[in-house]
């Protein structure tokens, strides 16, 4: 399986797109796109938008949680957009959502309150 990953940015988020898988053999590509935009652009405020992700297992999950902490070495702050549908319960089900933000579409992700407090504490302030 394949995952494709664009990024754009927008009123000082950087934002990734994530279209496909996100399983064992597509985390690290993931891993490292987020290094290199966060890198690339010095954005500690990251958000993944999940819309057109189709399937993730738990490794998938884990590289979720591997750009939180990237973020965190940094106070970074790590968003998801995940609208209602299959992945957004696979998400609440698993341990990760307690420590990452969801919201159902990139216009509510880019205007919450920004907070690094709220994403640590466990999720979105909505």
């Amino acid at each position: 399986m394949a995952v494709f990953l664009a990024a754009h940015w927008h009123n000082g988020w950087a934002v990734i797109e994530i279209n496909g898988v996100l399983d064992a053999a597509t985390t690290r590509e993931l891993r490292d796109f987020a290094t290199c935009v966060t890198a690339q652009q010095r954005h500690e405020h990251l958000i993944l938008d999940l819309s057109e992700l189709t399937h993730a297992d738990a490794d998938g999950l884990d590289a979720l949680m591997s750009v939180r902490a990237l973020l965190d070495q940094d106070q970074g702050e790590l968003r998801l957009v995940c609208p209602q549908g299959r992945m957004e319960r696979l998400l609440r089900s698993s341990s990760a959502a307690s420590a990452l933000p969801l919201y159902p579409s990139l216009d509510a992700a880019l205007s919450a309150p920004r907070t690094v407090s709220a994403h640590r504490m466990g999720g979105a302030l909505q």
